[in-house]
């Protein structure tokens, strides 16, 4: 009776360390970039950098100011470059849950047409940030897991070329890979 006892409580610690882990171990989310424009560039431009001062990742049912979780800050990347191959922008732990969006703040990328650099600004990309949904209306991470977020960025190519205002509206979408 006493050994069925003992099978039955290990058995039950088993299952609830497992719940635990699945739940509250730390999880594992990389951040990939690339930039699959919805029109090819021109042949004269040859870079386009963007510094990306903050990219966030946004947990589901939280408050619009409090579910935000700092993915990576400080990254200049050069979207010519991601054409056919993402950028790893780096890889962070984040709490077992559901997430929903990512959110970027960017001011201003510096295009270089003709071997020419010519500044153009994001509107609202430095003050509220630019959210963006993640596919499938988000996903869910448990304990212990590792998964890759790719943020696609990209402009128009009609916008750069023909802008007198030198404003630029970023394309993106998020999802998982």
């Amino acid at each position: 009776m006493a050994h069925k006892a003992l099978a039955i409580l290990t058995i039950i610690l088993g299952a609830s360390l497992s719940i635990a882990y699945l739940y509250y171990a730390p999880s594992h989310l990389a951040l990939t970039l690339s930039d699959p424009p919805p029109t090819p560039y021109s042949n004269n431009i040859t870079a386009i950098y963007v510094t990306l001062t903050t990219i966030e990742i946004h947990a589901a049912n939280a408050g619009n100011n409090s579910g935000w979780q700092t993915l990576a800050t400080d990254v200049t990347v050069n979207l010519m470059t991601t054409l056919s191959t993402p950028k790893l922008l780096g890889t962070t732990q984040l709490p077992p849950g559901r997430y929903t969006e990512l959110r970027f703040f960017a001011s201003q990328a510096i295009i270089t047409i003709n071997g020419t650099n010519s500044t153009y600004t994001i509107p609202s990309g430095n003050q509220t940030g630019i959210k963006v949904p993640v596919t499938g209306g988000g996903f869910h991470i448990y304990g212990g897991e590792t998964m890759t977020v790719q943020l696609d960025l990209s402009f128009n190519n009609n916008e750069i070329m023909n802008n007198p205002t030198m404003t630029l509206t970023p394309i993106a979408t998020a999802k998982l890979v």
